[in-house]
């Protein structure tokens, strides 16, 4: 994934002016700004503790507890975003990272703030818990 002229500018904006700038931004820049300083530009993690959005989120957004996890991770959890700019981040990544046909179903901000006040303690504990669940499903 290349960073348009146009993406780059706005990106470096926002990190001048911040948050009221960042409201405005459009999934790809959000992401940038508060994603991949962690799962990079491409999605890449650094594995165990951060992990590779290319291969987890398909899998996990096919289950309530899953999409739980994800609404719940610290990162996304204490993002500075609205519910619905959060739930436009994760159906940005779901269309750029995973091939077309993939039919990971799309978040909607009132789904996102169901469970992302509810504290997230321990995500890798957590999210071995559903890499064994996966294991198990047929």
């Amino acid at each position: 994934m290349r960073l348009s002229l146009c993406s780059t500018a706005l990106l470096v904006a926002q990190l001048h002016l911040g948050a009221p700038i960042a409201a405005l931004a459009d999934p790809q820049s959000n992401y940038l700004l508060h994603c991949g300083g962690c799962h990079l530009e491409n999605g890449e993690g650094t594995l165990p503790e951060v992990p590779d959005l290319r291969h987890d989120l398909d899998w996990l957004a096919q289950t309530p507890e899953g999409r739980s996890y994800l609404t719940r991770v610290p990162g996304a959890s204490q993002v500075p975003l609205s519910d619905e700019k959060l739930a436009d981040i994760y159906n940005w990544m779901f269309e750029v990272f995973y091939p077309p046909g993939s039919n990971i179903p799309p978040f909607s901000g009132e789904e996102i703030s169901r469970t992302r006040g509810q504290p997230l303690y321990d995500p890798l504990r957590a999210r071995q818990a559903l890499l064994k669940g996966q294991a198990k499903s047929p």
